[in-house]
């Protein structure tokens, strides 16, 4: 069974609270109106649905499936890591604030940065309400 209070205790954890400052940093960049930049959120937010949805499928297959499916995850995993980047540079690009990133530390956190794209389908969820 999953138990939060022990995945906070990974030393790769992100936690809720930790994601919602991220989320909130980066909307604090989304209310500049580029509409490139905008674009760029959308392609980060249709990374994150593709990968969650795959990572939660996950939980029912067997080892034979997963083991056939790990390259499509590890793509998609790739996929919304390259999208969030380029979302940070452009914000970099524009002058705004993209200190956010940092605090979701390096890329080599990849289990890390593949939990905050499950906070922000959470989220985004939550926000379409």
């Amino acid at each position: 069974m999953f138990d939060y209070h022990n995945y906070l205790k990974q030393p790769d954890a992100l936690s809720f609270d930790e994601a919602l400052a991220l989320y909130q940093a980066i909307y604090g960049v989304l209310e500049n109106p580029d509409a490139d930049l905008h674009d760029l959120w959308q392609e980060v937010i249709t990374a994150a649905l593709a990968y969650t949805k795959m990572r939660t499928e996950w939980n029912f297959w067997s080892s034979e499936e997963k083991a056939a499916k790990d390259p499509l995850r590890t793509s998609l995993h790739n996929t919304f890591i390259i999208n969030l980047t380029a979302f940070h540079r452009f914000c970099g690009k524009l002058e705004l604030d993209d200190s956010w990133l940092a605090k979701l530390g390096p890329v080599e956190q990849r289990k890390k940065w593949g939990d905050f794209a499950g906070y922000l389908v959470c989220l985004e969820t939550i926000r379409g309400r």
